[in-house]
């Protein structure tokens, strides 16, 4: 969560307060012996957001009026949309393993996540922050539309579902070059019918899902019909905590970064604590063609999560003190040899014994590579 600062003669009245409150109370914990969110507003999900979610992604259809065809078909979709959530899930638990065990230091300081190249991955940042406020993520596809309330239940339909999600949920990213007709055919529009699957399959409430666009400025603002940013207001089933998740279409390549995009970006960072994460990124900030959003990374962000394919290990080793989990590998034959790291490599070689391991997937290569970056002279 953000911490704002307070000084001055505030800052002494209120040290005198939380002092008075903590001796009244009888306890010093973190919350002066009480629990915040007792105080936070109960939330409340967009019922019809929700009902039509839960049934798209296979986990409610009570209440659906249906055929006994299109029930059966519903059945059998939903047990394999069980199956890969079984997978991933799995994956994710030892990833949130890892991060209880060596992130503590830094997770419940991080307010935004900034994804670049996420594609529609909702699950792998709220398992690694899962208290964030704000989640910014962008890749090519576009963003489309929430599914209709007036829910259809055509078994036609289940297969593009399962097809949008089978990889991501298998190997824990998407591949690009399927996502252009995964995610923009007959049945599904763009990122936001999977995003918000992805959400009811982990438990979240989608409070509202809003398209907007950017002014020259960097300001969001109602989008009239689609715009190239979705903006979901959300919760974990049970909290009181309203997380606030970004959606951009937009490429981010030198020639053609939207000034707007970057605006956007520039004004959305600063004031936060940041951790950048970066998963199955195509080597692109490897290439000339990216340099401008990987320096924004490497000079805005406070904490960094990748794999090898996001931001080059020689423009980090100088800003960040870096942890490496896992086992370094020659990138997969589909990329250049422009994406090997010899630096990398003879650092995992020359430190075998303070690697650390890595037990599960994440990322193109199997075993997989982590590195964990926390700026330098953060305190």
């Amino acid at each position: 969560m953000k911490k704002f600062k307070i000084t001055g003669i505030i800052a002494t009245m209120l040290l005198a307060v939380v002092a008075l409150s903590a001796c009244s109370s009888g306890s010093a914990g973190k919350n002066g012996g009480a629990d915040a969110s007792d105080t936070l507003p109960t939330l409340k999900g967009d019922d019809k957001i929700n009902r039509a979610t839960r049934f798209y992604a296979g986990i409610d259809k009570s209440g659906i009026g249906m055929s006994e065809e299109n029930a059966k078909a519903w059945d059998g979709y939903s047990m394999e949309i069980k199956g890969l959530l079984d997978i991933s899930s799995k994956t994710r638990s030892q990833f949130d393993s890892l991060v209880r065990a060596d992130f503590s230091d830094f997770r419940d300081k991080v307010d935004l996540v900034f994804y670049p190249f996420s594609g529609a991955d909702f699950l792998y940042p709220t398992t690694i922050f899962p208290d964030a406020d704000t989640y910014i993520l962008f890749g090519l596809e576009k963003t489309g539309s929430p599914f209709s309330t007036d829910i259809k239940t055509d078994f036609a339909q289940y297969e593009s579902y399962r097809k949008a999600l089978s990889s991501f949920l298998r190997l824990s990213y998407f591949i690009t070059k399927d996502m252009k007709n995964d995610m923009d055919n007959d049945n599904l529009d763009g990122t936001c019918p999977v995003l918000s699957m992805l959400m009811a399959t982990a438990g979240y409430e989608i409070i509202s899902i809003e398209n907007m666009k950017i002014d020259d400025s960097g300001k969001l603002s109602q989008a009239d019909g689609t715009g190239n940013v979705m903006r979901y207001k959300f919760f974990k089933a049970g909290s009181k905590h309203e997380q606030t998740l970004y959606y951009l279409s937009a490429d981010v390549g030198n020639p053609r970064f939207d000034p707007k995009v970057k605006k956007f970006i520039e004004v959305s960072l600063p004031g936060h604590t940041v951790a950048t994460y970066l998963k199955a990124a195509s080597y692109l900030m490897h290439m000339p063609g990216f340099t401008m959003i990987r320096d924004y990374i490497v000079n805005n962000t406070q904490y960094i999560v990748e794999d090898d394919s996001g931001v080059p290990y020689k423009y980090l080793a100088d800003k960040f003190d870096i942890t490496l989990y896992g086992i370094y590998k020659r990138p997969l034959a589909v990329f250049t040899d422009k994406c090997i790291q010899p630096d990398l490599d003879s650092v995992y070689k020359a430190n075998v014994s303070s690697v650390k391991p890595l037990t599960f997937r994440i990322g193109y290569n199997n075993p997989s590579n982590l590195l964990v970056g926390r700026r330098k002279g953060l305190k």
